[in-house]
C-alpha cells in the first residue's frame, strides 16, 4: 500500500511539474498572442511545446501541441527584424509591424508573466505557504564552529543578532542564509552581548560542512546556527486549545527545559508520557504559563514504539558532534557535552567495535539496541572517553497543536522578492566572475554554476510537491513566471527585451537598425544563448546525478544538520 501511495505522489508531482511549466509558457505565449491580434498583426500559428503532434488551423492560424512540453512559440513574420521583407507561411509578403505594434507585442508576453504569477500568487496570500521556521526579528547563536570565519570576528554563542547589513529583519532562518549568500563583501552583523551592542564584520567563506548537495556547490554557508522559536497552532478542540494556547503563541521551555529548536519539543512531550506538562510561552511578546498532560498520538499500532537518548546532532566532515543534549534525557544524565565528536556506540561485549561517521548510521545502530545499556564512544578535547547509556522508550505523544509555520506573502511581495532575487544574484555571479578574472577585489561565492535552466527548475518544481506540500509548488511556480518575465525583458537580442529595445530605437531615431546588424547581433547572441543553456542544463543534470547518486560524506546531510541523533521522527506534517 504504502509503495502504491509513493507511486501515485511522484506521478502526482510530475503531472504538476508539466501543468506548472505550461501554465508559465502558455500565459506568456497568450500575452503575445492577444497583443498581436490587438494589433491586427499575421499570426501563423500558436504552439505549446516543440515537434507538434497535433494540428488544428482556426481562421487562419494554426494551434499546435508539442511532444516537448519546455518551450512554445507564437509565430509573427511581421515581428522578425532580421527578415527584411515578412512572409507568411504560405509565402505571402507582408507589410513590417510599425515598431510600436512590435514593442507592444514583445511587452505582452512578460507582462502576462507577471498577470499570471500575480493570479497564482492569490492562492499563497490566501492559504499560506510553508516556512522552514517561523520569521524571526533577532536571532541567537546556538552553536558556532571555530573554524568558521565568522568565530574568527569574534560572534559566539548565545549572542543576539538584531541586525544584517546595517538593518533590521523579520525573516525565517532560509530567507537569512539566503541573504548572507548573497552579500557582496562583508556581511556586517549588529550582535547584543551581555547588554553591550557589537558590529561584527566578516567576509563568508565556503563551508564544507554546508547541509547536502550545498557542499558540492561551493556555497558560503554559515558557519553558526540558531535558536528556532516553537511557533505553534493549536488544533480545534485540541488538548493545547482547551489549555489556553493559540495560533502563533511561542513555546520557550517544558518543564522548566529552554527550546532551543521543534525538534526537541517532541523529545520532551514524549519523555513526560502521562506526567502533567508545565509550558512556558510568549504571546505579543507577553510570558504566561499553561499546565496540561498530552496523550499518545491516535491511529499508531499497539505496539509503536521509538528508543531515543535526546542529543542534538550535527554532522561535519570529521565525524557527527553532539550540539546539544536536552536536559533530562539519558544523553544529558550520561554526561554527554556540546561539542563531544561521537566515535562509535556498541553492546558491552563488544570488545572492537568499528567508527561510525555518518548519523543516519548511528540512529540505525542504536535504535537497534533498543532499551538494553550500551557504550557510546567519543572524544572530547583530544580525549577518547566512554559513557554508558541506556535509551528511554517512549511512545509518541501529541497535545494537538501544529510546529509548522505559514507566511502569507501578498503577489506583489512575492514579485519584489524575485526581482530583488534576481538581481543580487546576477550582481552576484558577475562579481564572482570578474573577481576570478582578477578584474574585481570584490568578493562573491555566486558562480555561473549555480544557475539552473528548464531541467533545474522542472526538479525543484518536483521536489517542493514531492517533499513538502502543494503550496510550495505554487509558489515556485509563480517564482518561475514572475523570472520568466524578468529574463524575457533583458535587453538582449532574441529576446522580447531585444525586440523592446529595437523599437524604441527605432521610435526614438525614426528609423530602423541596419537589417545586417540585427542578424550578426542575433546571431551572436543566439549562439550565447545556446552555449548558456548548454551549460546550465549540464549543471542542473549534474545536481541531479548527485540527488541520485551522493557522495558518501553528502547523503542525507540536510537532514542530519537538525536531527535528533537516536530518535526515530515520524514524517508528518509536524503535528504534535
Amino acid at each position: 500500500m504504502e509503495s502504491l501511495l509513493n507511486i501515485l505522489s511522484i506521478a502526482g508531482s510530475l503531472v504538476f511539474v508539466f501543468v506548472a511549466i505550461g501554465l508559465c509558457i502558455f500565459s506568456h505565449e497568450l500575452g503575445h498572442f492577444l497583443a498581436a491580434k490587438w494589433r491586427g498583426l499575421h499570426i501563423d500559428a500558436f504552439s505549446l511545446g516543440f515537434k507538434p503532434f497535433w494540428r488544428k488551423k482556426i481562421n487562419g492560424v494554426e494551434y499546435r501541441l508539442g511532444y516537448l512540453p519546455f518551450g512554445g512559440y507564437v509565430e509573427l513574420p511581421q515581428i522578425d527584424a532580421t527578415d527584411g521583407i515578412p512572409k507568411s507561411a504560405d509565402g505571402k509578403e507582408l507589410p513590417r509591424a510599425t515598431a510600436l505594434d512590435r514593442v507592444i507585442t514583445a511587452v505582452a508576453g512578460p507582462l502576462f508573466n507577471i498577470i499570471f504569477g500575480m493570479i497564482a500568487g492569490c492562492l499563497i496570500y490566501f492559504f499560506g505557504m510553508p516556512q522552514d521556521t517561523a520569521k524571526m526579528r533577532q536571532m541567537t547563536v546556538n552553536h558556532i564552529d571555530e573554524k568558521g570565519p565568522e568565530f574568527a570576528a569574534g560572534l559566539r554563542k548565545n549572542d543576539k543578532i538584531v541586525k544584517l547589513n546595517g538593518k533590521s529583519f523579520h525573516l525565517s532562518w532560509a530567507h537569512f542564509v539566503k541573504e548572507i549568500l548573497f552579500t557582496v563583501d562583508p556581511v556586517r552583523l549588529e550582535v547584543i552581548r551581555d547588554g553591550k551592542k557589537l558590529e561584527i564584520s566578516y567576509i563568508p567563506k565556503i563551508n564544507p560542512a554546508a547541509p547536502g548537495s550545498l557542499k558540492a556547490e561551493g556555497l558560503a554557508w554559515p558557519f553558526f546556527t540558531v535558536q528556532i522559536p516553537v511557533e505553534v497552532i493549536p488544533e480545534k478542540g485540541s488538548i493545547a486549545e482547551k489549555a489556553g494556547i493559540r495560533r502563533g503563541d511561542i513555546i520557550t521551555a517544558i518543564n522548566g527545559v529552554e527550546l532551543q529548536q521543534p525538534s526537541e519539543f517532541q523529545h520532551l512531550l514524549d519523555i513526560a508520557g502521562d506526567n502533567e506538562l508545565h509550558i512556558s510561552l510568549l504571546r505579543k511578546e507577553k510570558s504566561y504559563n499553561v499546565k496540561l498532560r498530552s496523550a499518545v498520538i491516535p491511529g499508531l499500532p499497539e505496539d509503536f514504539t521509538r528508543y531515543m537518548i535526546g542529543a542534538n546532532l550535527a554532522q561535519t566532515p570529521s565525524g557527527v558532534k553532539v550540539e546539544s543534549a536536552i536536559t533530562g534525557t539519558p544523553a544529558a544524565q550520561a554526561g554527554l557535552l556540546p561539542g563531544d565528536m561521537l566515535i562509535t556506540a556498541a553492546l558491552p561485549e563488544v570488545k572492537d567495535p568499528q567508527p561510525i561517521k555518518e548519523i543516519t548510521e548511528f540512529i540505525k545502530t542504536i535504535r537497534s539496541f533498543k532499551d538494553k545499556k550500551f557504550i557510546m564512544y567519543f572524544e572530547r578535547g583530544g580525549r577518547k572517553m566512554a559513557l554508558p547509556i541506556t535509551s528511554l522508550k517512549v511512545v509518541p505523544r501529541t497535545i494537538g497543536i501544529s510546529v509548522a509555520v505559514y507566511d502569507y506573502p501578498s503577489p506583489w511581495a512575492l514579485f519584489v522578492s524575485t526581482c530583488d532575487m534576481s538581481w543580487k544574484s546576477l550582481r552576484g555571479i558577475c562579481i564572482g566572475i570578474g573577481q576570478k578574472l582578477g578584474l574585481t577585489q570584490k568578493q562573491s561565492s555566486l558562480k555561473p554554476s549555480h544557475m539552473s535552466g528548464p531541467l533545474g527548475i522542472g526538479t525543484t518544481l518536483f521536489n517542493s510537491v514531492y517533499h513538502s506540500s502543494l503550496m510550495t509548488g505554487i509558489y515556485f511556480m509563480v517564482v518561475v513566471s514572475f523570472a520568466l518575465a524578468i529574463f524575457n525583458l533583458l535587453p538582449f537580442p532574441v529576446l522580447d527585451g531585444g525586440h523592446i529595445l529595437f523599437g524604441i530605437i527605432e521610435i526614438i531615431f525614426r528609423r530602423p537598425l541596419p537589417t545586417v546588424v540585427i542578424k550578426v547581433l542575433s546571431t551572436i547572441f543566439v549562439t550565447l544563448l545556446i552555449a548558456l543553456m548548454l551549460f546550465v542544463t549540464f549543471a542542473d543534470g549534474r545536481r541531479l546525478f548527485r540527488g541520485f547518486f551522493p557522495p558518501a560524506d553528502e547523503t542525507e546531510k540536510a537532514a542530519a544538520a537538525t536531527a535528533s541523533g537516536v530518535s526515530d521522527e515520524t514524517k508528518t506534517d509536524k503535528k504534535r
